[in-house]
């Protein structure tokens, strides 16, 4: 079963509470190491400042075996440290005093502080009692005023109160961490769904349009800025389906219509034919007239056809080296019986050419042209159809004298079912289609097609056929 991907609700609270837990977990960490660190410093100053008291205490006495006799000056000294040990032995390693039993026996007297100098934080160091972790500190004492007998004084400490503390305070941290992080996801969440309340109503608008409200449109003028060009966006994309839906209603009621053309022809003729017995001769004209309208219908169906297998990708082209100047010449061939009846001069201008090109495409495309500008162009007018090799490739042109073609006109005739003329209302050509094939038709060559036109001025198509066109052939 396909697991359903995470709104960008909780996904965005996750990574707030990831970024929380680990901003806490430094912080602690840090806390705690600096406490750590500190409190550490505060019970080695100690353990040297007792040190300091014993050799004073040590001192005062007479004599190493008045230890023995009257211990409660030390005892005093290490009333309320209960986690210290104080070990006492002479010169010779015979012990005289242990405050207390530790946990693991103490090692021998190392590294001792001379008589002569006052300890320092240098000389303690660390031992290890049963459990955790312990520092000791080793130093010589004199019984008496005037420098008598030497003792080893050994002072360690297994575990400090404060460190005690500190581990319940590590104990509370990870608590505070595990409830901050618990609620930032909290807080999180609530603030990422407000945030996102803009998202959901862009969403609730985008749903509420359909075909029938396609003119609505996204307000982004109080959206926020990261929303405004997802709006901005869409309010484009919804200005290209508006205009493509009413181009292709368009379209369908203008096909619609030239279509119920023919067909009515068709449907009257024969019940005409049908209302009473006819002659060979008669049902033979009937047949062909009929047949006439059936080429109309199948060339409105198949240049429909044309352009969807275009958008689909179903065409491949089937490129050849093509002789330009022999295909114009037979294009030229087959409208010359055309254009003598239209009134119109045809003529071809075009110098030995090599191209890589569709055949059939390439005829449909000039064809397309060549029967759009003799449409256009008056009795006793030309038609010419040229081609040349230009800096962007090899160029040809189809020009014709006639009424030309409007500016607000130019930016659109190559648009799918856009009629310049919407009076024209016979032939396929009147749905719009004639242009845009040979838009397509262009764009599968890799090329590109261009008009240049005005009101009462020659009107000229230009077909233009790339380097890659070139570099083929």
């Amino acid at each position: 079963m396909k697991r359903r991907p995470l709104s960008i609700t909780l996904r965005l609270a996750l990574l707030f509470a990831a970024v929380a837990v680990l901003a806490f977990l430094a912080v602690g960490a840090y806390l705690y190491q600096t406490l750590e660190r500190q409190m550490s410093h505060r019970d080695d100053l100690e353990l040297v400042s007792k040190v300091t008291q014993i050799r004073r205490i040590l001192a005062a006495l007479p004599s190493a075996r008045a230890l023995s006799g009257d211990a409660q000056p030390l005892a005093d000294a290490m009333f309320g440290h209960s986690d210290f040990v104080l070990r006492l032995t002479a010169a010779d390693g015979a012990p005289l005093l242990q405050s207390a039993a530790p946990s693991r026996p103490l090692p021998a007297p190392a590294n001792a502080v001379p008589t002569q100098r006052a300890p320092t934080l240098a000389d303690v160091r660390d031992w290890t009692p049963a459990l955790g972790s312990g520092r000791m500190l080793n130093a010589v004492g004199l019984v008496g005023h005037d420098g008598g007998e030497a003792v080893q004084i050994t002072l360690a400490r297994e575990q400090s109160d404060r460190l005690k503390i500190l581990r319940r305070y590590a104990a509370d941290l990870l608590f505070a961490i595990s409830f901050g992080a618990a609620l930032a996801t909290l807080l999180g969440f609530v603030i990422v769904r407000l945030g996102m309340r803009p998202l959901r109503s862009v969403v609730a608008k985008a749903d509420a349009i359909n075909t029938s409200r396609l003119n609505t449109r996204l307000s982004v003028d109080d959206a926020p800025v990261e929303l405004r060009e997802l709006g901005n966006a869409f309010n484009a994309m919804l200005d290209r389906l508006e205009d493509g839906v009413q181009r292709l209603s368009g379209f369908a009621a203008d096909l619609a219509h030239d279509m119920r053309t023919p067909l009515n022809t068709l449907m009257v003729e024969t019940q005409v034919a049908l209302s009473r017995p006819r002659c060979i001769e008669e049902y033979q004209a009937l047949l062909a007239s009929n047949s006439e309208e059936y080429e109309r219908l199948a060339h409105m169906i198949e240049n429909t056809l044309f352009l969807a297998r275009v958008d689909n990708a179903g065409l491949a082209l089937q490129r050849e080296r093509l002789d330009l100047g022999a295909e114009l010449q037979r294009i030229h061939d087959y409208f010359e019986v055309l254009a003598d009846e239209a009134g119109v001069t045809l003529r071809v201008d075009a110098p030995v050419l090599t191209l890589h090109a569709d055949a059939m495409l390439l005829q449909r495309a000039v064809s397309n042209l060549l029967s759009n500008a003799m449409r256009h162009t008056p009795r006793g007018g030309a038609v010419e159809l040229s081609a040349r090799r230009t800096g962007e490739g090899i160029e040809l042109v189809v020009s014709n004298e006639g009424s030309g073609i409007a500016a607000q006109d130019l930016p659109h005739i190559f648009e799918r079912y856009y009629r310049a003329d919407p009076a024209r209302t016979t032939s396929a050509h009147s749905a719009g289609l004639g242009l845009a094939i040979v838009r397509a038709i262009m764009v599968l060559h890799d090329g590109q097609v261009r008009v240049e036109s005005a009101p009462g001025a020659t009107t000229r198509f230009f077909l233009i056929f790339g380097d890659t066109a070139q570099r083929l052939a």
